[in-house]
């Protein structure tokens, strides 16, 4: 059962939208939630190059723009706690360090790290995933969910994306392990060339929801096209408030060749994305 969710506080649309949904999550189960900003010291502080003369000017302006990132930090916790208004049990914690090591020992006390999609902590927006995000979706250190750009309800089914690894089985065994805590309702989805397969492998997953009393629905689909297509096809189709997915750990080469499935869903996901290894 969820007793605690970390949420990363930053300034970029998808992040709102991250602490809008832990936020409603944690006034749904009444736990406990946790706002995490972070200051990013080397990222400020950074090396560059500079003329003769330039290093006292160099260390004024990095003092300048930690003493920015730390008026910036506490805005945007000063956000946070009027948000969490009347919950009962909240709390802000303010971190330096290297963004992803923050984020990856933050985490192990908690059952569940929610975040928008580049959410970076580099005090700006940034159109694009964010590297910590890649990083964190090939090796989440607990059940990560990242959310788009748009906002968050809670109405709508769960889509379970299954593929027959062992990722996929484990991302299930989560959510059957969490009861029905994120939702009631899951959509079981399989694609693949072969009919069959896709239907078998869906029938499993059923037949292991069905036994923890989920409201279940089986999609075996045979398609040729890329995964990531069919599934964000398939969210829209059911109105899903959430795609749930296994990740496998990053592979280069693998990536080169087929393309990374979470991440596209990622980029053009309007629901969020549940990610587990």
């Amino acid at each position: 059962m969820l007793r605690s969710i970390l949420v990363a506080l930053d300034d970029t649309k998808p992040s709102h939208v991250a602490q809008d949904f832990a936020i409603g999550l944690t006034r749904r189960l009444e736990i406990e939630i946790t706002g995490l900003a972070i200051l990013d010291r080397a990222f400020i502080t950074a090396p560059t190059a500079v003329g003769i003369g330039g290093l006292a000017y160099k260390r004024h302006r990095d003092e300048v723009k930690l003493d920015q990132a730390r008026q910036f930090l506490t805005r945007i916790e000063h956000q946070f706690e009027a948000d969490c208004g009347t919950l009962d049990q909240w709390q802000v914690i303010e971190a330096e360090g290297a963004p992803l090591l923050v984020l990856e020992e933050e985490s192990a006390r908690h059952d569940l790290l929610v975040m928008g999609r580049d959410t970076d902590f580099h005090l700006d927006a940034n159109p694009t995933i964010a590297q910590v995000v890649h990083r964190l979706l090939h090796d989440n250190p607990c059940p990560l969910i990242v959310c788009p750009d748009t906002p968050c309800g809670f109405d709508g089914p769960i889509l379970a994306a299954v593929d027959g690894s062992v990722e996929a089985s484990r991302c299930l065994h989560m959510l059957a392990l969490l009861g029905h805590e994120l939702g009631h309702s899951v959509h079981v989805l399989s694609v693949d060339a072969d009919l069959p397969t896709a239907q078998r492998r869906a029938r499993y997953a059923v037949d292991l929801l069905s036994k923890h009393e989920f409201d279940v629905s089986e999609h075996g689909i045979q398609s040729t096209r890329g995964a990531s297509e069919v599934l964000l096809e398939q969210a829209h189709k059911h109105s899903a408030f959430m795609i749930a997915a296994g990740a496998r750990r990053h592979n280069p080469v693998r990536e080169f060749f087929i393309g990374s499935t979470l991440e596209t869903m990622l980029e053009n996901a309007e629901c969020p994305l549940f990610v587990t290894h």
